[in-house]
């Protein structure tokens, strides 16, 4: 009979968890032995160390398959960031977690929300692509804000269609938050830093009675901006983000938990589609190198953004006998955003835009899980979820006079939709001596209605729409063989399928339906424990993905600005992943990865902006070229990146501890359109941090992007968006912070 992971061992703190790699780090020299061809986050590794020269490495247990495991008996790639990690590398923003992580393209897009790829997988700001989720509850906004609390990220790559359902498929990024601890553990932190920074953080945390804990982590960050606007001679982009997590955890008998949590959060920030105007020549037709990197604007209109989140979730974990337990999950999550910004773009009033959404989610998951010591473990469960959502976007029309601005004309466009999923699904893994057989299938039903009210002056004939309930269903299998090669040792090949399921859009005054995007992933792959706490990973993957969606926005001379969401066509994507992390001396740990990802077109029919223009150019009323873009490389999918960390810790007496932590990150070029026409070219990134522990205070200092590299985070070619100019968005500068951590 095989030995199961203990409960002792799933309750285990993320102390013990094994640390993340880092990034690659330049100054280290080290990108160049993993060559042009890597993107990859060394899995998880944290050693803890005793005499000198012996390493003792625990066990990285994460719930990616909805139960407590070992990492190293999942038969997928995984990577699994604990909180050690993300304190000392300074993890604050999407953009961070996308630096440590393989084949991971992540950042903060410019209207606040997550803009995503995973190993080329998922349609970069049209749709989520790739979930995020807050233990099994899946976010449908507030995924930018700040990881406070966290005990761990898991980064699930591939589909993961079987038990996480539809708006998955290319991958999912769990936040795995902290319980209330068995004794009183409080601290509170002060961080400063540039650009005005000052970010208060606080946990209170302990038991009320032996069987109810509670635990309360609060955060109120604040900063200034870093784009400048020439016009109006001064910076945009300050904000503030202030909320907090309460959770109680009641447990009136051993085989009895109740885990009721309640977040909130209220963001504000002037730091609204910040996109520069790119001052390069737009008449060109060749292919050329988006490298104009501007960290300055010149709107008319001053930018805002506002959002404010509501959710609670009640957790009830009931273990029905030795072998079987029941898991309920009832969440509900509210939402909405108000933002403003200046459409134009330009230093005259043309257009102010307003851009509001609202979200109310709720969600009900019951699954039964087996527990025991068993060769079988199996999992089944019922999934139900109503998700509206409304949008409220309108224009101010002006008269281009910035003497005398005149609102000569609006537009009013909403959008009332509600979407509902239904789901069963169910995965048994089977383990026979040294194999293990996974299989696993979900079956989904999903509806989508929506209404919309699009008007605009002068009026059009009808601006009521309405469109017949979409339907559809889909079926997400799961199959998986692993073989132990020895105690330590895995290899594994996995079959798994994901969706994003079909919707209704509202665009250019009537309601289209778009298909679902389905992908299928095939991997192979190798962990591996090895001696003194060393580890190794890595895997090959071939993903077939079909209609894959783009959004444009194109310059219409009867409708004005003419918003595009289409399915295009397939591409084949395939790449490679390698992940290791080695304890050396007695102070040190080297961890890093390679990786590289590429996405091709298949037979995929594109509306090309360049050669339209051109023939319009000499015909105006030429309609638009339709191209095969087959064989040229999908967006949004660097070549490769590569990431390195060297962390040092030295034990001082009297209890003492000096850390400090060098990462950096390498990136290979990638396309902005779907026709090659705009490229990204390769950059690298480097950070540094220190810390100085003691039992009751910490103190640390960190500093991000130390060669103060330039890139940008999006880039819209000026054919694309039908606009004289190309636009884009800047990183991230150069920052430095100092923290101050008390614990009492």
């Amino acid at each position: 009979m095989r030995d199961s992971l203990s409960q002792a061992v799933a309750g285990r703190t993320a102390r013990g968890f094994p640390v993340p790699a880092g990034v690659i780090t330049l100054a280290l020299g080290a990108a160049v032995v993993f060559g042009a061809t890597a993107s990859v986050a060394a899995e998880p590794t944290a050693a803890s160390a005793g005499t000198a020269g012996t390493v003792a490495l625990e066990e990285i247990v994460v719930t990616a398959r909805k139960r407590s495991e070992n990492l190293l008996d999942i038969p997928a790639s995984i990577a699994a960031i604990p909180d050690t990690v993300i304190k000392e590398a300074h993890i604050t923003q999407l953009d961070d977690i996308g630096g440590m992580v393989s084949n991971l393209n992540l950042f903060e897009a410019h209207d606040n929300s997550p803009a995503v790829t995973m190993r080329g997988v998922g349609a970069f700001e049209v749709v989520q692509g790739v979930g995020f989720y807050a233990n099994d509850v899946q976010l449908f906004e507030g995924q930018t804000v700040r990881p406070n609390d966290i005990a761990r990220i898991e980064v699930l790559k591939g589909p993961q269609g079987t038990l996480y359902g539809g708006a998955n498929i290319g991958g999912a990024i769990k936040y795995v938050t902290k319980d209330p601890t068995p004794t009183w553990q409080n601290e509170g932190t002060v961080e400063l830093g540039q650009y005005s920074t000052w970010n208060l953080a606080a946990v209170l945390s302990g038991p009320i009675t032996d069987k109810l804990g509670v635990r309360l982590s609060a955060y109120d960050d604040n900063h200034d901006g870093y784009i400048h606007d020439t016009y109006h001679n001064t910076t945009y982009g300050k904000g503030y983000d202030r909320g907090a997590r309460l959770t109680f955890v009641y447990e009136p008998q051993a085989a009895t938990k109740f885990r009721l949590a309640f977040n909130a959060d209220d963001y504000s920030s002037q730091n609204q589609n910040l996109l520069y105007r790119v001052t390069e020549d737009p008449g060109f037709t060749t292919p050329y190198t988006a490298n104009e990197y501007k960290y300055s604007i010149d709107d008319y209109f001053n930018p805002s953004f506002l959002r404010k989140i509501v959710s609670s979730t009640l957790q009830i974990d009931q273990q029905l006998n030795d072998e079987v337990a029941l898991t309920a999950i009832t969440a509900q999550f509210f939402s909405y955003n108000r933002g403003v910004t200046d459409f134009a773009k330009k230093p005259i009033p043309i257009d102010l835009l307003f851009q509001n959404a609202d979200h109310r989610v709720y969600s009900q998951e019951v699954r039964l899980g087996s527990t025991g010591h068993s060769d079988l473990d199996w999992l089944v469960g019922a999934f139900a979820q109503y998700h509206g959502i409304e949008f409220n976007n309108g224009d101010w029309l002006y008269n281009a006079d910035p003497n005398n601005p005149q609102i000569v004309g609006t537009d009013k466009d909403v959008q009332d939709k509600i979407q509902k999923q239904y789901a069963l699904y169910g995965d048994v893994t089977y383990h026979l001596g040294s194999w293990q057989l996974e299989l696993g299938v979900r079956g989904e039903y999903y509806t989508s209605d929506e209404k919309a009210f699009n008007d605009q002056t002068p009026p059009p004939q009808n601006p009521h729409l309405t469109a017949p309930q979409l339907t559809g269903h889909e079926f997400s299998p799961r199959v998986s063989l692993q073989y132990k090669l020895g105690p330590q040792t895995n290899v594994y090949g996995t079959i798994a399928r994901g969706f994003e399921p079909a919707d209704l859009v509202e665009q250019n005054f009537r309601i289209t339906p778009i298909r679902p995007e389905i992908a299928t992933s095939y991997e192979l792959g190798v962990k591996s424990q090895l001696p003194r706490g060393a580890q190794f990973t890595a895997a090959v993957f071939y993903i077939d993905y079909k209609d894959r969606l783009y959004n444009v926005m194109r310059l219409d001379p009867v409708l004005n600005i003419v918003e595009v969401e289409t399915n295009i066509g397939p591409s084949r994507n395939y790449g490679f992943e390698a992940d290791f992390s080695v304890p050396f001396w007695s102070e040190f740990r080297l961890s890093g990865g390679v990786g590289t990802t590429r996405a091709i077109w298949g037979n995929a029919f594109y509306a090309d902006p360049q050669l339209t223009a051109a023939a319009q150019a000499v015909n105006p009323a030429a309609p638009p070229v339709i191209r095969n873009i087959n064989g040229l490389t999908a967006p949004f999918t660097p070549e490769y990146s590569a990431n390195l960390a060297l962390e040092w810790t030295h034990a001082l007496s009297n209890g003492y501890k000096l850390g400090a932590r060098i990462d950096g990150r390498a990136v290979g070029q990638s396309y902005w359109d779907p026709n090659d026409f705009a490229k990204q070219e390769p950059y690298q990134l480097l950070n540094v941090g220190a810390h100085f522990d003691a039992a009751r205070w910490t103190v640390s200092a960190h500093v991000s992007n130390v060669t103060g590299t330039k890139y940008n985070t999006i880039y819209w070619d000026a054919w694309d968006v039908g606009a004289p100019h190309s636009i884009g968005r800047i990183n991230r500068p150069r920052t430095f912070v100092a923290s101050g951590t008390f614990r009492f």
